[in-house]
């Protein structure tokens, strides 16, 4: 047992020294300090929500409404949120719509932007690098497939609302009902003025 013991003690003992620390005799290289200074910062653009597998980042609100303003539409009362949270319920139609296999006619998306297009150029004098340049694309292509799915989304979301809203029937009493529950501050007023 004396014997185990000793072993042990002296297996232990060369193992104890066999543990040899090499100090490194490389001089510490000095760390190069960060000589560029970004105090401009500018932001590409962000993502301000997500539904499902659509992304709608900040741009695309200021493209709607760029291109609500050139179709000549009076935003004068509606505010920004009003329009994003707009921009956020076609977005959830139209994944919904995905969800329940809403099928999309491809040729009347095709023939939708094509006439988009064209009528777009018609109102710049058939200028595409001014419309490139105003949808911030490098070519044609491009431009086709970012309308082409905003037409999509479009019709999804189109095609889901007709589904949800198709079997409510509203009386012309419950309408009145409803028309005479708002203050009359605030009614709408149908072009009677």
């Amino acid at each position: 047992m004396t014997r185990a013991i000793l072993l042990i003690c002296f297996i232990s003992f060369n193992f104890l020294s066999a543990q040899e620390i090499i100090e490194d005799e490389k001089p510490q290289l000095e760390k190069a300090k960060d000589t560029i200074r970004n105090t401009d910062r500018v932001k590409a653009d962000g993502v301000a929500a997500v539904v499902g597998d659509f992304i709608v980042l900040e741009s695309d609100l200021d493209r709607e409404i760029a291109q609500l303003e050139a179709q000549g539409a009076d935003l004068s009362g509606v505010t920004r949120c009003e329009l994003f949270g707009s921009m956020l319920e076609s977005k959830l139609y139209a994944h919904q719509a995905i969800q329940d296999s809403i099928l999309v006619n491809e040729l009347y998306i095709q023939s939708l932007v094509d006439q988009q297009i064209q009528g777009i150029l018609a109102q710049t004098q058939g200028d595409m690098e001014g419309l490139l340049k105003f949808y911030k694309k490098d070519s044609e292509k491009a431009l086709r497939d970012e309308m082409y799915e905003i037409n999509k989304s479009g019709y999804l979301a189109n095609e889901m609302q007709k589904k949800v809203t198709q079997e409510i029937e509203v009386t012309p009493e419950e309408v009145r009902t409803f028309f005479n529950d708002i203050p009359e501050d605030e009614r709408p007023t149908f072009g009677t003025e």
